[in-house]
């Protein structure tokens, strides 16, 4: 085998447990973290929102956009993520094959020792789920109202602040989410 050369096996994949992910950050200042949009339409307005919240708390963030939400990252920009930044948020799936693509990457990401989320649509909960436990990763998450596509620029954004503080929370174990928060 070529040194640094990963290859992937394209047949399912199966996990008899569930590893545990990389612990959240014990905090935010100093770190940087990676928004990475996965190129669904509409996603890039909610990531907006979340980015600005994150800069009204003083969080750090770095933007991506992924070339296509049908494969995973490019492995350049998993490279660039994981020296640049010490945890990731990956939004927005609303379908199986993107689902199925973010997990891929949340667990690149883990595997570099990068504390990672995922954001999904409610719809697309059983489907993580089942893709997590093929890959064999506890891999965080944070749910939203679907379809995401037929909102409003506003609607989205009010999706971004009923979730900013459990996704923050879900990369950092010193954020706390509000008591609304808790009960969604």
């Amino acid at each position: 085998m070529t040194p640094g050369l990963e290859l992937r096996d394209p047949t399912a994949e199966s996990a008899s447990a569930l590893r545990p992910r990389t612990p959240p950050l014990a905090t935010l200042d100093g770190a940087t973290v990676a928004l990475m949009d996965i190129g669904k339409m509409r996603g890039d307005e909610f990531i907006d929102r979340i980015e600005q919240l994150c800069r009204e708390r003083g969080v750090a963030t770095r933007r991506y956009k992924k070339p296509t939400n049908t494969r995973v990252a490019p492995r350049d920009m998993i490279a660039d993520i994981a020296s640049t930044c010490s945890a990731v948020v990956i939004a927005l799936s609303d379908c199986g094959s993107c689902t199925s693509c973010s997990t891929h990457d949340l667990n690149d990401f883990d595997k570099r020792g990068l504390a990672g989320v995922s954001v999904l649509t409610e719809e697309f909960r059983h489907a993580f789920e089942q893709q997590k436990a093929a890959i064999g990763l506890d891999a965080a998450a944070i749910y939203v109202p679907h379809p995401m596509q037929n909102k409003t620029t506003d609607e989205l954004h009010a999706f971004a602040e009923q979730s900013i503080d459990r996704i923050l929370a879900a990369i950092c174990s010193a954020v706390e989410p509000s008591p609304l928060e808790r009960a969604a």
